[in-house]
């Protein structure tokens, strides 16, 4: 079973960053492409746990693309993308997934846009290049949220 498990794993990674290098290739001089790592050891206080995943973003002028791809989690309750350096838990500014289905499966993936009118808490009514500054200097990460840890299970630094 952990042999299937991490050739799955590696077959989706595979296909991720494929994806990006495709992306990256057609994207246009304005575009940025921003990956976060998700692990338990990242959270804070860290977090022992076999789940693991990965966030891609495309920024452009006018929106955030996004794909969460998740293994290992069972009942997600919400993921976000929050503010704060290393060690720090910070305040959500977009919620990217907030539990409206019981997802109860070993994997998920959640796909969908970020514009000015998702922001929330301290980038509320500002413009969405605020938070493409934050995903540029690294202040910004993903944190997914389940029953069992309500703080967080798996989190990353959203990097280039």
């Amino acid at each position: 079973m952990t042999l299937i498990m991490i050739v799955v794993q590696a077959s989706i990674k595979s296909s991720l960053y494929n994806e990006i290098k495709l992306l990256r290739r057609i994207k246009m001089d304005n575009d940025r492409f921003f990956k976060a790592d998700l692990t338990g050891s990242k959270e804070v206080p860290p977090v022992r746990t076999n789940a693991e995943g990965i966030g891609l973003f495309h920024v452009d002028n006018k929106q955030i693309r996004y794909r969460l791809d998740i293994n290992g989690l069972t009942d997600i309750i919400e993921a976000n993308i929050e503010v704060g350096r290393r060690n720090i838990n910070g305040p959500v500014v977009v919620h990217l997934f907030r539990n409206s289905h019981n997802f109860t499966s070993f994997h998920d993936e959640f796909e969908g846009f970020i514009t000015e009118n998702d922001l929330v808490g301290p980038l509320q009514g500002k413009k969405l290049h605020e938070l493409r500054q934050l995903m540029i200097t690294g202040k910004a990460y993903v944190n997914v949220h389940t029953k069992r840890n309500p703080r967080g299970e798996i989190r990353g630094k959203i990097k280039q």
